[in-house]
């Protein structure tokens, strides 16, 4: 032990008496490990920290499933009664869904998320209220029934100020007054990482809320109400297999379930199945974690490969000074000091400053994780908080890739500069060195190809995203979104019934048709190219069968003026009437792409369709509107179907205006909360930010994956200038005599940027190679460009050779430069 804290000893005398050498070291492995460590703080609070669950081994999710186009979906609340009914492998079975509400404050009422919960939902999951109850079964028996409440630990920081008689108190939410019953513990903050929940209500109070979740519907329901429309599902559900049974004793009986209701229900549940998986498999949805998993693992990728060119510019330089101490290093061999010994003694070093490296860049990830976690708080219609922070996880992360970094850029230099032949090294220590300046490929070659290689994967993934991005935005997306404006609300959250809700839509129609600059205003359920996707099945006669199953497309439901104020002509026909919208008349328009699917040798106007089946009422299509990009920018023309805005309190005003969207905002919001001053928008952007972001992973991949292309650039011309010149200062004698001998500055210069020049090439070469890969990697990123888009590659490549040509020639310049007399006269 003694022995090895002299070692350390003399390693730490060794760096501060080089303070640049460790200074520059330092910095390159606190910024890549501070890189690495910081993105593994964001994939851990994504994907990896543990909830607060009570055993969730046992738990299970419980999915819908329909063919296997959608084969993860909810499941609806008939459905979810039956399988409570007939399945016993589970001790207990509990439902929940999204929605959200207005919490009414001494300010503007603001938004909130929460959820709708069976009576059960807290003791399925193992979670025990910090204070107060969880609901009981009689308040989960009639709709509307039991206005009561657990709220989170936040809300009743922030809206009680953690008083501790909040119990029986009053939380008033979408206009209606819940009792507060439960406080959630600190550490639970609902089922979906990242989403905080501020608040958990009956699941009979559903109606009084906003559903928010994830729904599907089938036609023909005969129920009235989303909790006895068993064709409507909107359920997550989970369960909790009972003591001594398995989830494939589960998964057989929820099985027999759902095959008993397509036979009791053959309209509602035909081709209905069910899905059961372990919830410790599941992070966000089936459907989803993959992505976000895919993602996540080519981030960790790509700042890794940042790391490497990091160690392998720390590498280079412990090389050279291996080099450069090579007579120390004799003379400690020739007093009896063992190979075994002088590695140790070189590998302390690296440990060190692996150590110094680490904590610098802990302390680098510690701040960047403060600014990461409020991420978001501004830029979705709802809190997002992922808690990035550098729990114990992240810390012996940093520590293990610290150590492990230690060992990848020490060891092998420790290990070439202990293998030493005596006599030259303790003669001339400069033989030794010019020698190994000579040979062709040494270890510190290599490392600089490979950080070049490196650096070109980098650069070319980022390329293509740049490039995709900017064809992107020259593609013509069938619409002008600069002068349009999207506000969406919705008047259940203020307690409006249908009536109330249809006669606040024809006043605000006219109050903002009123305002100064405003165009065109009008009604739609989305924006093109917005993230919500709403299909509909259709059946046309002469392509379906009576017993073909209906085609599904996207739909909207639009007003009267919607193709004015989006800009979208009607090339056929005539665009929806008033009368049309307010009274629901069975007609529709279609797009381009659906006219000539369905009617490709005449005009589909005064053709009808069927929406689901036969027996369901024809719409007749009255008009042909011009394609546009409907889900994503790089999208190949989608079928659209446009129908008559419907009775409803959810409220999507989309307005036209003279000026930039962005810029009469202001004024389009303070005319509604005129009409209604609790109004919460659940969207108010310009056409121009949906449109942004479609385009945001994209966007962020790009930002991401340059920047970390050009810091790993910068390092490996770090690394390829130290090469360069460590080798002229190799060679001054041999470029002496080549100048005594009459060689002109201009062939020395051709001879060292040579040098260079072969070890770009060879990286070029590999890091070309690796890139085609990646781009085949990214290839679902990218908007009308190639994995292999020569100009993507061309503009990496150049790059690189540029920064190369740079880090070559100051050496170069150094080495023509040198004087003969006194290089000879040098040793």
């Amino acid at each position: 032990m003694g022995t090895l804290i002299r070692d350390f000893r003399h390693g730490v005398r060794q760096l501060i008496s080089r303070p640049g050498f460790t200074l520059v070291a330092v910095g390159s492995l606190a910024l890549g490990i501070g890189l690495t460590t910081t993105l593994f703080s964001v994939v851990n609070a994504v994907l990896l920290r543990d909830t607060p669950v009570s055993h969730p081994e046992e738990l299970v999710e419980i999915y819908s499933s329909w063919l296997e186009d959608f084969p993860e979906l909810t499941t609806s609340y008939p459905d979810y009664l039956s399988i409570r009914e007939h399945v016993d492998a589970f001790s207990g079975l509990a439902a929940h869904s999204f929605v959200r509400g207005v919490l009414a404050t001494n300010d503007r009422p603001k938004l909130v998320v929460g959820e709708t919960v069976t009576a059960n939902y807290f003791d399925v999951l193992g979670i025990r209220p910090l204070s107060g109850r969880a609901f009981r079964e009689d308040e989960n028996l009639a709709p509307g029934a039991a206005p009561v409440a657990v709220i989170s630990y936040g809300l009743w920081q922030r809206q009680f100020g953690g008083r501790e008689d909040v119990l029986a108190t009053e939380v008033n939410l979408s206009g209606l007054n819940y009792t507060v019953v439960g406080v959630a513990p600190q550490e639970f903050h609902g089922t979906i990482p990242g989403i905080p929940t501020d608040f958990w209500v009956p699941v009979m109070m559903v109606e009084r809320l906003e559903f928010s979740g994830m729904q599907s519907t089938a036609d023909n329901d005969p129920g009235t109400t989303r909790l006895d429309r068993r064709g409507t599902r909107w359920l997550f559900v989970k369960g909790r297999l009972a003591e001594g049974r398995t989830i494939e004793q589960a998964r057989s009986q929820v099985d027999a379930v759902f095959a008993r209701l397509q036979t009791d229900y053959p309209v509602l549940n035909e081709d209905v199945g069910a899905r059961v998986l372990p919830a410790s498999s599941i992070r966000f949805h089936p459907m989803l974690d993959g992505y976000v998993r895919a993602a996540s693992v080519g981030l960790l990728a790509a700042v890794g490969l940042v790391l490497l060119v990091a160690c392998a510019n720390v590498a280079n330089m412990l090389l050279a000074r291996g080099t450069a101490r090579r007579r120390e290093l004799a003379i400690r061999s020739a007093i009896g000091a063992s190979r075994a010994r002088i590695v140790r003694q070189l590998l302390s070093e690296g440990i060190i400053l692996a150590a110094v490296g680490g904590t610098v860049g802990a302390l680098l990830a510690m701040g960047a994780a403060r600014l990461i976690s409020g991420f978001g708080t501004n830029v979705f219609p709802f809190p997002v908080d992922f808690n990035v922070s550098l729990d114990g996880t992240v810390l012996a992360f940093a520590v293990g890739v610290s150590l492990i970094t230690a060992l990848v850029f020490g060891l092998a230099p420790a290990l070439s500069a202990s293998k030493l032949d005596l006599v030259p090294a303790l003669k001339e220590p400069s033989a030794g060195e010019a020698r190994a300046g000579r040979r062709r490929i040494t270890l510190r070659d290599t490392l600089v190809v490979g950080q070049l290689a490196l650096s070109l994967v980098l650069l070319v993934a980022g390329s293509l995203l740049v490039r995709g991005l900017l064809v992107a935005r020259d593609t013509d997306i069938g619409f002008d979104p600069t002068p349009v404006a999207a506000l969406s609300f919705n008047l259940q959250m203020n307690g409006y019934d249908a009536d109330r809700a249809m006669a606040f839509r024809t006043r605000a129609l006219d109050e903002v048709r009123a305002l100064p600059g405003v165009e065109a205003v009008s009604t739609a359920s989305r924006m093109p190219l917005a993230p919500d996707i709403n299909m509909t099945s259709i059946k046309v006669q002469g392509h379906h069968a009576a017993d073909d199953d209906p085609s599904l497309v996207d739909a909207v439901s639009v007003g009267a003026d919607y193709f004015k104020v989006v800009g979208v002509p009607i090339l056929q026909g005539r665009a929806f009437t008033e009368d049309e919208v307010l009274n629901g008349r069975p007609v529709a328009i279609i797009n381009e792409t659906l006219a000539r699917q369905y009617w490709p040798d005449g005009s589909a106007v005064g053709s009808r369709l069927y929406p689901g089946e036969y027996d369901q009422e024809p719409l007749e299509i009255v008009g042909v509107a011009r394609d546009h990009k409907v889900r994503s920018v790089g999208e190949d023309p989608r079928p659209y179907l446009h129908l008559p805005s419907v009775r409803s309190r959810m409220n999507g005003f989309v307005v036209r205006t003279s000026t930039p969207a962005t810029a009469a905002l202001p004024m389009l919001r303070q005319a509604l909360w005129k009409l209604e001053p609790n109004i919460v928008f659940t969207e108010d952007v310009s056409a121009s930010e949906i449109t942004a972001a479609t385009m945001a992973p994209t966007t962020i991949g790009a930002g991401i994956i340059g920047g970390f292309g050009g810091l790993a650039l910068l390092l490996a011309a770090i690394g390829l200038y130290g090469v360069i010149a460590y080798s002229v200062s190799l060679r001054t004698r041999e470029v002496g005599i080549r100048m005594a001998l009459g060689a002109a500055p201009g062939q020395v210069l051709r001879l060292i940027l040579s040098q260079g020049g072969r070890l770009t090439l060879v990286g070029l070469g590999l890091g070309t190679l690796a890139s085609l890969g990646v781009g085949q990697l990214l290839a679902s990123l990218l908007y009308g460009v190639s994995p292999f888009d020569p100009v993507a590659y061309g503009l990496a490549v150049g790059l690189l050779v540029l920064v190369a040509g740079l880090a070559n020639l100051a050496p170069a310049f150094t080495a023509a430069r040198i004087d003969p007399l006194k290089a000879l006269r040098r040793d």
